[in-house]
């Protein structure tokens, strides 16, 4: 308990405990009933994030896309959605996490835009949690993002995630993040035509001791000059953000269909 009360505060703690008390199955989460999903904008306030050639800041693209995405699972679900942050506001990556724990959300999408030293590096890949990265690539991603507000953050270490991971491996959770990330994955290159970086894991603060499916996205490069000017289009973001809740959507009704399938 002492190693998870590191990550987030008690309340959050709770309700990872509470997660993991229930069944193996599937989690029953039909689009046509009420459910909980939390976006989280990835940076904010003082911590803008990567910023691009053109001088577009990360946070104002992963909040514009996240509204978005948040108003059309509005529209098309009867789901309730919560933003991690609404607007231009810091906010410490494991608070975000906690926040859709004491909510005891469904389903947690983070969205961050990637950047690279190499500015031809483009693309869409998204992640859930593991202590080891998938590659030298992805643990690089993970600890640029693990760096935002890092005095404000508490210290996290494999330990830690160890533990977490066991748990949510008890809980099935983990591996409905992975399945989470196939289905967002897919969606995202199904709507465009951005290369194809896969699904991977990583240890990212922001989806640490998440009691729910969770995934990490990244919707583009925002060091790649062309994705810069992409992504801060209006038009590209709502495309995105179509994406986002498609992706969704199929992993919400696989889910009811799976857990209808194991009674």
């Amino acid at each position: 308990m002492k190693r998870l009360l590191i990550v987030f505060p008690v309340v959050a703690a709770v309700f990872l405990f509470s997660r993991v008390a229930l069944a193996l199955d599937p989690i029953a989460l039909p689009v046509d009933r009420a459910c909980v999903v939390v976006l989280d904008p990835g940076h904010g306030g003082e911590d803008t994030g990567a910023t691009g050639p053109a001088g577009v800041n990360e946070k104002d693209v992963t909040l514009a896309v996240a509204k978005k995405t948040a108003e059309l699972i509005k529209a098309k679900t009867l789901c309730d959605v919560t933003l991690t942050r609404a607007d231009d506001t810091f906010v410490p990556l494991a608070k975000r996490v906690a926040v859709a724990n004491a909510l005891n959300a469904d389903l947690f999408v983070s969205i961050p835009v990637n950047a690279a030293r190499r500015k031809a590096a483009t693309g869409v890949e998204t992640f859930f949690l593991s202590v080891d990265a998938t590659d030298a690539e992805a643990q690089r991603l993970a600890d640029f993002e693990n760096s935002a507000g890092a005095m404000k953050n508490p210290s996290v270490t494999s330990d830690d995630l160890n533990d977490i991971l066991l748990d949510l491996v008890i809980t099935g959770a983990h591996h409905e993040s992975a399945r989470l990330a196939e289905a967002v994955q897919t969606s995202l290159l199904a709507g465009g035509g951005s290369p194809d970086r896969g699904v991977k894991q990583a240890p990212f603060i922001v989806l640490n001791g998440a009691a729910m499916p969770a995934a990490l996205v990244e919707i583009g490069f925002i060091s790649n000059k062309a994705d810069e000017k992409r992504l801060k289009q209006e038009a590209e973001q709502t495309r995105i953000a179509q994406s986002l809740y498609n992706g969704i959507e199929v992993f919400l009704k696989t889910s009811a269909q799976l857990a209808k399938g194991a009674k």
